[in-house]
């Protein structure tokens, strides 16, 4: 099979493509947000426990009747050595041991239904935010993600919604069964003698002066985590992916990565670690003062019984119902500095979900069932989006000083301005410029991932801000020429356009696009897996895949990217036969790259520096001896010659 490497594209011009993306720019790494926990944003987290409510009122029953549960074994235990011990009744004795048993393993399966429902419920949260995140990403305009960190967007939807798997499935279930445990046994103690109750309160207080200091520093710790942590799988998914490993191997760059991976790992690290110190010395402060009340209650207490005016027993039961009393005030403590962090993970999603796509569907949106493909672009001008920022970055921060607080942000440059042209149904257009003129953008505002700023684009009379982003990409179909496959099998790849496709619809459309001899021929035929990103296919095969997918499809509308000058002679014959089948009937844009095309054009569309400057068949704009005719003999003088 022929190796996948493929030198740089060219365009009319000779000059590389940067494929209408130069104008953009890339969203500074920065520091996760500063999170201001307000009552609007818990009450925001709060709005992924309703469809749950029922599960979380039985979850919140079997704790109470936990917390009632823990108050058994106390009071067997001070009649065991009240009333069995000191009165020596053995029968007595062995009942309340018995009872003791089976107090033990009436909790341990009460623990199991506690554990298990809270599991459920908490995994199908994470389920929740993890799909409403996945399915507003996918909403995302094209430039949000030519404008991010494509590990970065991965770590969100994975690692972070991960993050507060805790506070769904753990933290929410520990805060109600501590504050149950502390109410039921302060009313137990205070029933029986409110003098030691007040001395085992009195200290309570010292549990949360730590909490509320250390807790700023544990949030902070946990943001800068959960962005370094987003770093190195960033840094992992570029550099371990088929494209990057091969491009670290060409420039020798195998030592500087792995001395890059290993400084980002080792931040890890001394995050992981500050975070397990601050809750270390927390735990260590926290530990402490729970001692202290039961050491005053042992001093205090032991005088009265000395005295006569408790019973041993009291003592005991009142030492026992304290650790049940101070160890769920101590998890109390934690766990608010826990479920702070927790917050600013979820602010990190939030953040996401707050994106509004720059391409939205009108209230007044109609379908289109059918087109003719007739397009018109009236007056046309575009600038692509500024750059993506999140809340907290520190070039956002750096230019609010900077800068007047504008109600916009400054957008870069037009990438078109003024572009007025018709596409008749049909009708083939070629597209031809140097690098960066504007070829490109023209095609992505055709399926709508832009939206122009001036100006309108008709299809068939309607303007496309009309007619739904779903119904208007059923209509056309795109040969790109970075061809994109998944890492599956051929046939999976093929009917990602069509699910529906039958067998004999594939193999025509294989036969259509010159590769269903080598798909036959191939191992495992139509089921062989292709690799990432299609790497064990060569150029020219993927390119005649991706022309049998867009077959598959029968668009209406074709929007072509005809890049085949890197190709062998063999591949280039093969794929120029494909494509005049495909575009038989159809009205097709394409950015032109061989002289076949341009020359069998309908009409051709000189683009330079997102102006349309010429327009006409191939005779006329050589007699203008305009652009046109400049870049025709820098590319194809030569070729002409020896002919």
């Amino acid at each position: 099979m022929r190796g996948g490497w493929m030198g740089p594209s060219r365009s009319l011009g000779g000059l590389p493509r940067t494929y209408g993306l130069q104008r953009h720019f890339s969203r500074d790494p920065g520091e996760g947000p500063k999170v201001r926990i307000t009552r609007a944003r818990v009450g925001r987290v709060l709005q992924y426990f309703r469809p749950y409510l029922w599960q979380w009122i039985g979850l919140l029953v079997l704790l109470v009747l936990g917390a009632f549960a823990n108050q058994v074994n106390p009071r067997l235990t001070r009649h065991i050595i009240d009333d069995a011990i000191g009165e020596g009744d053995r029968s007595l004795l062995f009942w309340l041991a018995g009872g003791m048993v089976a107090v033990a393993a009436a909790m341990g399966l009460l623990g199991v239904i506690q554990e298990t429902l809270a599991a459920k419920t908490g995994q199908s949260m994470i389920h929740d935010v993890r799909s409403q995140l996945y399915r507003h990403l996918q909403r995302m305009s094209l430039h949000f993600y030519t404008a991010s960190r494509s590990g970065e967007i991965v770590s969100r939807i994975n690692n972070d919604v991960n993050a507060v798997q805790g506070v769904a499935a753990g933290t929410v279930t520990q805060i109600a069964s501590n504050f149950f445990m502390v109410v039921i046994t302060s009313i137990n103690l205070l029933n029986i003698s409110p003098s030691l109750t007040l001395l085992a309160v009195a200290i309570v207080p010292l549990f949360y002066l730590p909490a509320k200091l250390i807790g700023g520093v544990r949030r902070r710790l946990a943001t800068e985590t959960q962005e370094a942590q987003a770093g190195l799988v960033t840094f992992m998914h570029e550099r371990l992916h088929v494209a990057g490993a091969l491009l670290t191997k060409i420039f020798g760059q195998a030592r500087p990565d792995a001395d890059s991976f290993s400084g980002l790992s080792r931040d890890l690290v001394d995050l992981n670690v500050k975070g397990t110190v601050v809750g270390r010395w927390l735990r260590m402060v926290l530990s402490t003062f729970a001692v202290l009340g039961p050491a005053l209650l042992y001093a205090y207490g032991g005088l009265l019984v000395i005295e006569g005016e408790l019973s041993l027993g009291i003592i005991i039961e009142v030492a026992a119902l304290m650790t049940l009393l101070y160890r769920p005030l101590q998890q109390l403590a934690t766990f608010y500095v826990d479920v702070q962090a927790s917050l600013g993970v979820f602010e990190r999603i939030f953040e996401y979900l707050d994106m509004e796509p720059e391409v939205r569907d009108r209230e007044s949106a109609v379908e289109l069932p059918e087109t003719e493909g007739h397009i018109e672009f009236q007056g046309v001008s575009f600038a692509y989006p500024p750059p993506v920022r999140l809340a907290g970055d520190p070039a956002d921060a750096a230019q609010a000083d900077e800068e007047p607080d504008d109600d916009e942000e400054p957008r870069a440059p037009f990438a078109l301005t003024d572009v007025s042209l018709e596409i008749e149904p049909g009708q083939q257009v070629a597209l031809v410029g140097p690098s960066g003129a504007g070829k490109t953008t023209i095609t992505y505002l055709v399926p709508r991932f832009y939206d122009p700023d001036e100006g309108r684009i008709l299809l068939d009379g309607h303007d496309l801000r009309d007619i739904p982003q779903d119904d208007l990409r059923r209509h056309i179909g795109m040969v790109t020429q970075e061809t994109f496959l998944f890492h599956a099998s051929v046939l999976e790849n093929l009917m990602y356009a069509n699910p529906e496709a039958a067998e004999p619809e594939i193999v025509a459309a294989t036969r259509a696009a010159n590769i269903h001899e080598f798909i036959a021929g191939l191992p495992d035929g139509y089921d062989t897996v292709v690799g990432e990103r299609g790497f064990r296919l060569s150029g020219g095969e993927k390119q005649r895949l991706s022309i049998a997918r867009a077959l598959l499809k029968d668009p209406e509308i074709l929007v072509l990217d005809e890049a085949t000058s890197s190709l062998d002679s063999t591949s280039e014959y093969l794929i120029q036969e494909a494509l005049e089948k495909l575009l038989e009937g159809r009205t097709s844009l394409i950015i032109a790259h061989r002289l076949s095309t341009i020359l069998k054009a309908d009409k051709i569309l000189v683009v330079n520096e997102g102006r349309l400057v010429e327009r006409g068949p191939h005779d006329e704009l050589l007699e203008l001896d305009g652009l046109y005719a400049q870049l025709f003999t820098q590319q194809f003088g030569k070729v002409l010659e020896t002919t």
